[in-house]
Order: C-alpha cells, then sequence, then structure tokens
C-alpha cells in the first residue's frame, strides 16, 4: 500500500469534515468520533492551543489519500499521545499502515501512542497486535440513544430554570461548573468562547440549569450531523453543590429533544466504565446500546 499523507490544515479542512459525515455513524460507532465532536476539537481545544503553539494541529494530525480520495484521518489529543485513525469502513490495511507511519515518526521518542476503540471493532485487535501494542480492556463506555423514540421529559425542582447561554457571563459560569464537576482548570472558557465558531454551532444545544442563586448547577453542550443525523453529547456536568436532584437528566434530555427538532436520529455519550457515576446517569436515560471500550498503547514508551 502506499498512501500520501499531508498534515491537517485549513485547506484541506473541508474535506476532512465531509470525509467525518460520510464516515457516521461507523466512526462513532468504532472510534467514538463523529462530526460534531471533530469540528468541535478544531474550533475549540485546537485554536486555544494554537494561540500558544502555532500548527499544533498539522504536526499531530494527518490526511491520508489514495488518489485524491481520503482513506483515513490521523487524530491525535493531548499532545499527540491518545491517537484515532478513522476510516469510513472496516479497513485494517489503511489503519495497519497509518499505525505503521506513527509508531516509525515516534521511535525513540517518550511519546506513546493510545488508540482507544470499541470492543465490537474485532477487526483492529489483529492490527494492535500485529504492531505489539499491549491492551487494557474495559476503558471507557459509549452509550447509544435513539432520538426518534419516546422518552420521558425530566422536569426541574422548584425555582431552578432550564436556560441556554446569551452571554460571556453565562459562559463563565459553565466554564466554572464545568471545572468543579471534573476538577482542573485549563483553558475551559477561552474553548467555550471559541466553540461558537464552529460552523455546525447550535446554540439550543448548550443547555444549563440555573439554581435560584443565580449559579450555573448542570450542563451539557450537544452536537448534531444534519446530514447523517449523529450527534453527540459532551460534556455532561453538575456541580456538586446540586448534585442528585435530577439536573443532569433534565439538561440532557432537553439537548436530545433539540437534537431531534434538528435532524438528530442517534446521539452518542462516552463515559468512564461502569460503575462510573456518570454511568447511572446514563443507564437510567433508556440507551438502546452500550458498547465497552478497550485501550492499546504502545510499549516500551
Amino acid at each position: 500500500m502506499d498512501l500520501v499523507d499531508e498534515p491537517l490544515n485549513l485547506a484541506n479542512l473541508p474535506q476532512v469534515v465531509d470525509f467525518f459525515r460520510a464516515a457516521n455513524p461507523f466512526a462513532q460507532k468504532t472510534w467514538g468520533w463523529d462530526t460534531g465532536r471533530f469540528v468541535d476539537w478544531h474550533w475549540g481545544v485546537v485554536s486555544v492551543a494554537e494561540m500558544s503553539d502555532r500548527g499544533w494541529e498539522s504536526e499531530h494530525c494527518s490526511v491520508y489519500r489514495e488518489g485524491t480520495a481520503i482513506r483515513a484521518v490521523h487524530v491525535a489529543e493531548y499532545r499527540g499521545r491518545d491517537v484515532a485513525l478513522i476510516t469510513r469502513s472496516e479497513d485494517p490495511d489503511a489503519v495497519a499502515y497509518c499505525l505503521d507511519r506513527l509508531l516509525a515518526d515516534r521511535s525513540g521518542s517518550n511519546l506513546e501512542i493510545r488508540l482507544e476503540f470499541s470492543t465490537t471493532a474485532e477487526w483492529l485487535r489483529g492490527v494492535c497486535t500485529a504492531a505489539q501494542l499491549v491492551e487494557e480492556p474495559n476503558t471507557g463506555c459509549e452509550w447509544e440513544f435513539d432520538l426518534e423514540g419516546q422518552f420521558d421529559v425530566h422536569t426541574v425542582p422548584d425555582g431552578f430554570t432550564i436556560e441556554y447561554p446569551t452571554d460571556d457571563r453565562d459562559l463563565e459560569g459553565i466554564a466554572e461548573c464545568i471545572v468543579q464537576a471534573f476538577g482542573g482548570k485549563g483553558d475551559v472558557l477561552e474553548s467555550l468562547r471559541r466553540l461558537e465558531a464552529n460552523p455546525m454551532f447550535e446554540p439550543e444545544l448548550q443547555v444549563f440549569a440555573r439554581a435560584p442563586s443565580g449559579q450555573i448547577a448542570a450542563y451539557c453542550r450537544g452536537t448534531v450531523d444534519r446530514v447523517n443525523g449523529v450527534c453527540g453529547i459532551d460534556p455532561v456536568c453538575t456541580h456538586p453543590e446540586f448534585q442528585s436532584m435530577g439536573l443532569g437528566a433534565a439538561v440532557v434530555h432537553t439537548c436530545f429533544a433539540n437534537q431531534r427538532a434538528l435532524g438528530g436520529r442517534r446521539c452518542y455519550i462516552g463515559s468512564a466504565p461502569e460503575p462510573a457515576p456518570g454511568t447511572f446517569l446514563y443507564r437510567s436515560l433508556g440507551p438502546v446500546g452500550v458498547s465497552v471500550s478497550c485501550t492499546w498503547t504502545s510499549a516500551g514508551a
């Protein structure tokens, strides 16, 4: 096989977005990546990273072509450690080729390669084994919800309201909710600001619950690809002061309804392995399926 690779850049970005659209729902079910996640990643996390490190995306992401057609896309996160090798369908030859290139490029460095994918993608196990990667089982879950079916509407306690961000003060409150729920700081607020430049941005898919005090108590952000109906929600969080009040379920169900109104048919939410706290929420929402993921890591990194 002789694929030609090129860095991901603004010139080929529209083609890459179309590639993700055509690859779904396969890519979502295999790697946990859909069009919405990709464009959020590009316009949010990457744009923040490139403020201090120009060219970060081009350095860590590649487009692999066969002729003029894109056959695979390599997306790296967390300074290039966590990698997804997106294909349109089961394509072990393309993944093996891309993985060999990545391993060769990182030979002698301390930067490991971590590939996380669904355990249902048995065709990838042989590729990873041949590349001498080491498996860690049960590293996450992917919850699938049918937006065309019936689901309950969750209400919020008296005094709480379901709203959508209208100004920077709301984004500041959302950033604080995310930090309190997950820990750490980072560039949460700046990422939220930049996500609104995403061409697939849908204001009604940013949903939060406001407490009577005015504090933002829970939040989720959704995406929708109106072409293929594949949706995602990430993150879902509740401020520690307001947990066990049904607020997480309320914001997610509101987002489900809005995704459906925009043409969404299936929604996917990723989580840590069961019995992580978030898994109780997602199971209570009535998923039509849940897949378990495994992680394969380059040895000796």
